[in-house]
């Protein structure tokens, strides 16, 4: 749902749309909380009667856990555009596990979690004040205090295959000379039905989903840059042409990236 890489608006779609009233915090975890939390973040508008935000993300992989003003949810991996209306004046904050990790919390596979928002205490211990107390915390630094007291009561298993996973979630983020299953596959060292195996498993999208995602993610950021010579991104992002690029990135968002762009840019 957010993004923990440099650059305030990566995955965020039409971030010039974003209301003035509207705030977005991250925080990396704690050295000890390193191998299961990615970042903490935190949201909060006040929008005016009767007005909404459509907000619209290019998710990343992971599990988040969310404290809202009407409970503590679970958000599994979202396999498409992640959208959200906002509406009033809330506060969120929540955390993005690891696209792995959070498989070490739980006795069962993340794709039954895909696409999916359920209260947490239906998988995760949850004290009776923990809510309040985030709620109540004056900032993220505060809130992440109080969330990591608790992370680290929570019994894990041992699976040194989920931080190879997370290791191998990363390249796919950082390498976009890595276009296709099989080429990740060569990289590490597995089988391609392993990678798929274990991903469906572990991550609850696959792989290949996965690079669409990150290949997504850069194309709306290349959009903000300005004039942008969407030929050579194709070429340097792995599609056949750019005729390619702009179906896949037309699917996802709703619009061709030069529109999106011409969108942003106002």
């Amino acid at each position: 749902m957010d993004d923990d890489r440099p650059g305030p608006t990566r995955g965020i779609l039409r971030p010039a749309a974003i209301p003035a009233v509207y705030g977005l915090d991250r925080l990396p975890p704690s050295p000890a909380l390193a191998d299961l939390v990615a970042l903490y973040w935190r949201v909060d508008w006040a929008l005016a009667p009767g007005a909404v935000h459509d907000s619209l993300v290019i998710s990343h992989p992971g599990v988040n856990l969310s404290v809202e003003p009407d409970g503590v949810w679970l958000t599994g991996p979202v396999s498409g555009t992640y959208r959200r209306q906002l509406t009033g004046a809330a506060t969120v904050t929540a955390v993005r596990f690891r696209a792995a990790a959070f498989r070490s919390l739980v006795d069962r596979p993340i794709r039954e979690l895909r696409d999916r928002v359920l209260p947490a205490a239906e998988l995760l211990p949850l004290p009776a004040d923990l809510a309040g107390r985030v709620q109540a915390a004056g900032d993220l630094a505060a809130a992440r205090t109080v969330l990591e007291e608790w992370l680290r009561t929570l019994p894990r298993s041992a699976a040194p295959e989920l931080a190879e996973l997370d290791a191998t979630v990363e390249l796919i983020e950082s390498d976009r000379t890595i276009h296709r299953v099989d080429q990740l596959a060569e990289r590490t060292g597995r089988s391609v039905r392993g990678l798929q195996r274990a991903f469906a498993d572990a991550v609850g999208l696959s792989a290949k989903r996965l690079i669409r995602a990150a290949r997504l993610r850069e194309v709306a950021e290349r959009a903000l840059e300005g004039t942008v010579d969407w030929a050579a991104v194709a070429v340097e992002l792995g599609y056949t042409d750019q005729a390619h690029l702009v179906r896949d990135f037309t699917a996802a968002v709703g619009t061709p990236p030069a529109r999106y762009a011409r969108q942003a840019a106002g």
